[in-house]
């Protein structure tokens, strides 16, 4: 019952039928594309002036002559939160407001030819504005461009918001959640993909860059940046000219004979060519400028910091949940040595998480979900395991009504301003948490739309995303988690090639003595396979991460044992000879492992190594074996862990007891021999007495 009046509050209110969510992406285009790019101040005061201002586009194939932009306002506010998210979703053709015709109300900007675009400002006063009696709410506010063209004189094109009219006395708090997200991919050799897509985003009016330039105008107002680290390290790549993965620097004189390769691969590893990377000294001018920016946004906002790679937390609690633990060491070593403080975070973009999850998940780190569209009184509470579990505002940041862009900075600030002023009269405890979508864009006009100075506001507070208090209750409802979630998590392949990735780079950050990033930047590369961008295609993420397991176990080769293929110990025991060659390009510390198939047979190994780049050094093994026959032998290189790598030496050593037969006979007839001359003397001895009686 409750629904089907507020159904009918909202119809009676707009004046308009409620569309399905998303019915402004699709309506149909207009002619005239207007954009509000301003609306000054975010409410309605209660006097001064109302300033809009924007620009109209013709985008149709023919002339359209004197156009006028005429504002409008409704006359009656939506008073409660569901109406507001109605009206969000309507369709932008229906009239929701009283057009303003005075003069002096309206801006005229006459004609535009095809292609053409033209600006417009509107100052309107508050007190010549068509107010119910000025009764607290939401209104509606926005344009009509009006022109001329061959079917007669009609409305072009509109643009429209919303705008809070709040009473005195009222106070609430909004936490702003920004999220600097984007999926990262590397090749073979560990180079940064789609170098091009990194161009775009970082240059002048790329989406990152826009969002962290839109930070820096935060004058001191909090906001909370939710970050994924591996988003910062690909940009470092761009900055730093896009380095493969380093095993370390080449010492001079080194004489390792690493496969040849471009000057900007020092571990010898040669990356594929793609047709669609380019870099230039722009693209490095772009990326130090958003690292610069970023950095100086940290250190003022409170930062939520990501698993390395935007893990998928729930696939990975049920299939390996110790790359959740990995993803947030990865993470938390990366922030550090950018100088970062975080809070461990995990916020999937879609909101939803798995209960079974948070088992999984460590203590310290703040759980962050959306209230799918059911706002909660509290916003705040403890997991029964303990972690911080905060609950967004999904309609809040679900953005603004069309046909404006919905999620634009201003459209985007216009819908969360109305629905703190909404909400402020509800009673709820703590701040409105509003996350922005995973990858909100503010548009291009985001800096004539004053985002932050829009929301400082005397009635409304900017929070940061604290922890929670001691006091805070436990949640002991269900979170929820639909079977189409769970369909879409990665599988098991992917997290058997991510675990594959990251044994190899435990392996070479054993093995390499030389200063270098390659177990971490490896490890990285392996997480991408599990991470929630690869759920999109697993098989391609799993391909790729797997090409560079390949690449870098093609490194590992070049350290082997050598020798020969069949070696024969005569007496059950001798001395094996054996060498050990590092044929990279850093030094290394490795040992052997030996390996029989059968267990008489015992091989005496040497501690392990260090070696210089290209050294090979001869090792002499004592073996054993107390049983007759051939067997077979393997020598594997190890890491002081004994984490087996490069090229293993096998052979066969044969084993006999022909040495203690030889030695037998000659015991045997030597004491013969000895018996012999004893007797014969005894027997001269007799005859000597006898000649003498």
């Amino acid at each position: 019952m409750a629904a089907v009046l507020a159904a009918l509050v909202a119809a009676t209110v707009l004046p308009l039928t409620s569309g399905p969510a998303g019915a402004a992406e699709a309506a149909a285009p207009s002619p005239l594309t207007v954009t509000l790019t301003r609306l000054t101040p975010s409410t309605i005061p209660t006097k001064g002036r109302i300033v809009l201002a924007g620009t109209v586009r013709n985008d149709s194939t023919e002339i359209w002559s004197a156009i006028n932009v005429h504002p409008f306002l409704s006359g009656t506010p939506m008073t409660d939160r569901d109406q507001l998210a109605a009206a969000a979703a309507s369709d932008p053709a229906i009239e929701v407001g009283t057009r303003l015709t005075e003069v002096g109300q309206f801006a005229t900007i006459g004609d535009l030819v095809p292609g053409q675009t033209a600006s417009f400002r509107i100052s309107l006063k508050v007190k010549d504005l068509p107010l119910a009696g000025h009764r607290p709410g939401v209104y509606w506010i926005g344009v009509h461009a009006l022109g001329d063209h061959t079917a007669g004189r009609e409305v072009g094109g509109r643009a429209r918001t919303f705008i809070p009219l709040v009473p005195d006395g009222v106070q609430t708090s909004i936490a702003l959640v920004v999220p600097l997200r984007e999926r990262v991919r590397r090749d073979r050799v560990g180079k940064l993909m789609d170098t091009s897509d990194w161009s775009t985003l970082l240059g002048d009016d790329g989406r990152l860059e826009r969002i962290a330039a839109l930070l820096d105008t935060a004058g001191g107002l909090p906001a909370t940046m939710l970050v994924d680290p591996a988003v910062i390290d690909a940009v470092g790549s761009i900055a730093s000219d896009n380095p493969a993965l380093s095993l370390g620097e080449e010492p001079e004189g080194s004489t390792a004979t690493p496969t040849p390769s471009p000057a900007n691969t020092p571990s010898g590893l040669v990356s594929p060519s793609r047709s669609d990377d380019r870099l230039d000294p722009l693209d490095r001018q772009h990326a130090t400028r958003w690292l610069a920016q970023v950095n100086t946004a940290a250190k003022w906002q409170r930062v939520l910091g990501l698993g390395y790679a935007d893990p998928d937390t729930a696939a990975l609690a049920r299939r390996r949940p110790q790359l959740v633990s990995l993803a947030a060491k990865e993470s938390s070593a990366a922030f550090k040595r950018l100088g970062i403080d975080t809070v461990p975070a995990v916020a999937p973009p879609s909101g939803w998480l798995d209960d079974a999850a948070l088992g999984s998940i460590p203590t310290d780190t703040m759980v962050l979900v959306s209230d799918h569209a059911a706002p909660r009184t509290r916003t705040h509470w403890r997991t029964p395991e303990h972690q911080d579990l905060v609950f967004a505002d999904e309609q809040a940041g679900s953005g603004g009504p069309g046909p404006t862009a919905p999620l634009d900075a201003l459209a985007e600030r216009q819908r969360i301003v109305s629905d703190a002023a909404l909400r402020a009269g509800e009673g709820t405890s703590g701040p409105m948490v509003v996350e922005l979508p995973a990858t909100w864009d503010p548009g291009p006009a985001w800096q004539e739309s004053d985002f932050f100075a829009g929301m400082n506001l005397s009635w409304l507070n900017l929070v940061p995303l604290d922890r929670a208090p001691e006091n805070t209750p436990m949640f002991d409802a269900v979170l929820g988690y639909p079977a189409s979630e769970r369909r879409a998590e990665v599988g098991m392949a992917n997290v058997a090639a991510a675990r594959t990735v990251v044994s190899t780079a435990s392996v070479l950050g054993q093995l390499l003595r030389s200063t270098n990033d390659v177990k971490h930047g490896l490890t990285g590369i392996g997480l991408e396979a599990v991470s929630l961008n690869a759920r999109r295609d697993q098989l391609r993420a799993r391909s790729e991460v797997l090409a560079t397991n390949a690449a870098m176990r093609a490194q590992l080769d070049k350290v082997s044992v050598i020798g020969t293929d069949f070696v024969t110990l005569s007496g059950g025991a001798g001395t094996l000879t054996v060498t050990l060659v590092n044929q990279l390009a850093q030094p290394i510390t490795v040992g052997i492992k030996p390996r029989a198939s059968s267990p008489d047979v015992k091989i005496e190994v040497p501690k392990p190594l260090e070696l210089a780049p290209g050294q090979r050094t001869v090792l002499r093994l004592h073996a054993r074996a107390s049983t007759i026959g051939v067997h077979d032998v393997t020598l594997t290189p190890v890491t002081v862990d004994g984490a087996e790598l490069g090229t293993p030496l096998t052979f066969s050593l044969r084993t006999s007891q022909v040495g203690k037969l030889i030695w037998g006979l000659l015991v045997g007839g030597g004491g013969l021999l000895v018996v012999m001359i004893l007797r014969r003397i005894r027997r001269g001895l007799r005859e000597h007495r006898w000649r003498g009686q």
